[in-house]
């Protein structure tokens, strides 16, 4: 049975039988305040920990940049940047793994560039790669150099500052963790995304901060500087889940391997130049790190693994980033209303966890804005985008409970223009549709259910003006050469 299916089945039984949905959303609210109960606790003790120097001994980097079907200018841009590191030409290697590209056109002008760049660099270009990027990682993981001691992961759009290398180096020697994780940042925000890059800068600026606290940040991908010795020890990359670098995250912290937040931005990627492109990189977020909680839950809630309850906790508030439990809530509320079934108690409680959830959504973005003393402007446009994306990580996280099977989709940077439904936000107009149709009712029902059902509005202009605001970011780096 399909997942959608199984939840249309799953929602009708519940407003014939009230005391199923009932209890369902009784659940669910529980659930949504554990989760808000564990960040609150955890962000009590959200100060960095003093730093604890490591040996002095001067690292051996490895650089692993995984490509598949990229923009060969861009790509050539990431290299440029990694050849003229302030770093000794003889402690780094650069090795670039393609995968699964089958256009010559795409990859051969990067295995040239390479070999232009000399020996230092290297190409390796792979078809039937299975395991997505974790599995391109894994092979470059074993064309590493024997004397190499860290591995460092640089996405294909990223342009690293020319001191990247010594600021990991740095990092590592102050440190005296296993493995390092410095915050994504995004070229040309300031004019005109400063909101996307701001909703994007709060996992960095709340969850990976808190979590330094307890050495247990989890890897996001891209400029992450890992111990070899810690690597190897776990097994290498794993392509069990579509968020592999948090999924290792999780692996090195239940071995006892600590994992500092360095908040020192050392290079910038490329938002993604759609709507759709957004979607579709939360809801690999969001769904990749539920599977990652799913796979390691026994041993995070009730393992004997060397982690403290802070540690566990830290861990949970980072994989619940983008965790959305209101889509049934949702459903039950909108089926409630137009079709009289269910009972007042039922609508009250889907209701309070739509509610909830928003609050969630809003209050996190608020906090961290107050805190930051970031402009108004900046905080409430970041609301807007982290609303218009809270359809599809309701999605992601109910497909991945029903148990259907995720596929890794990279995030396209080349900046085509694929037709002007392509960004259309499908899902959040449909639920502004069916909500504007039970609102009447709503409003004779009273205002806990009317504010929940004007909270399910509010995705769909949220979500015009995020594809309004990255159109006008993907010209403005069209224009730039930066998708060439």
């Amino acid at each position: 049975m399909s997942a959608v299916l199984l939840l249309a089945f799953g929602v009708l039984c519940a407003l014939l039988v009230p005391g199923v949905g009932v209890a369902f959303c009784i659940l669910l609210l529980v659930i949504q305040i554990a989760f808000m109960a564990v960040r609150a606790a955890v962000a009590r003790n959200d100060a960095p920990r003093l730093m604890q120097p490591g040996e002095v001994v001067a690292p051996v980097f490895s650089v692993h940049v995984a490509t598949h079907e990229e923009p060969p200018l861009m790509v050539a841009r990431t290299l440029q940047a990694l050849a003229v590191q302030d770093w000794p030409a003889e402690s780094y290697e650069v090795i670039v793994i393609d995968n699964n590209t089958a256009d010559p056109a795409l990859w051969q002008p990067v295995r040239d560039l390479c070999t232009r760049l000399g020996p230092q660099f290297r190409f390796v270009h792979r078809m039937g790669v299975t395991g997505a990027k974790a599995g391109a990682l894994n092979i470059a993981l074993e064309q590493t150099r024997e004397d190499v001691t860290h591995i460092v992961t640089v996405d294909a759009d990223y342009v690293v500052a020319p001191r990247f290398l010594g600021f990991a180096a740095q990092a590592l020697r102050k440190t005296g963790a296993d493995y390092v994780q410095f915050p994504q940042a995004y070229a040309g925000c300031a004019r005109v995304a400063a909101g996307v890059d701001a909703e994007l800068e709060e996992y960095f600026r709340t969850n990976a901060q808190m979590a330094d606290g307890s050495e247990a940040v989890l890897l996001t991908g891209t400029l992450c500087v890992i111990s070899r010795k810690a690597l190897t020890a776990v097994g290498g990359w794993s392509g069990r889940t579509t968020t592999e670098d948090a999924e290792i995250g999780v692996r090195l912290c239940r071995k006892g391997y600590s994992g500092r937040f360095i908040d020192r931005i050392v290079g910038r990627g490329y938002l993604p130049f759609s709507l759709r492109d957004l979607e579709q990189q939360r809801h690999r977020w969001a769904s990749g790190n539920l599977q990652t909680l799913i796979l390691h839950s026994p041993a995070i809630l009730f393992g004997r693994d060397d982690m403290g309850w802070h540690r566990r906790g830290a861990i949970l508030t980072q994989l619940t980033a983008w965790l959305n439990l209101s889509l049934i809530p949702a459903l039950l509320l909108l089926g409630g209303l137009l079709t009289g079934w269910g009972g007042n108690m039922l609508l009250m409680l889907a209701a309070g966890s739509v509610l909830l959830s928003f609050a969630d959504i809003v209050g996190r973005l608020v906090w961290r804005g107050l805190r930051d003393e970031t402009p108004w402007a900046v905080f409430a446009a970041a609301i807007a985008h982290r609303l218009a994306l809270a359809p599809i990580s309701a999605l992601a996280t109910i497909e991945v409970l029903a148990g259907r099977q995720m596929r890794f989709v990279v995030t396209d940077k080349t900046g085509t223009v694929r037709g002007r439904l392509y960004g259309f936000p499908i899902i959040s107009f449909v639920l502004f549709t069916v909500a504007a149709f039970a609102l009447p009712v709503a409003l004779q029902d009273g205002w806990l259910t009317s504010a929940a059902i004007l909270a399910l509005m509010t995705p769909f202009p949220a979500a015009l003006a995020t594809a309004r605001t990255l159109d006008r970011y993907r010209v403005i780096l069209t224009r730039a050469g930066a998708t060439a």
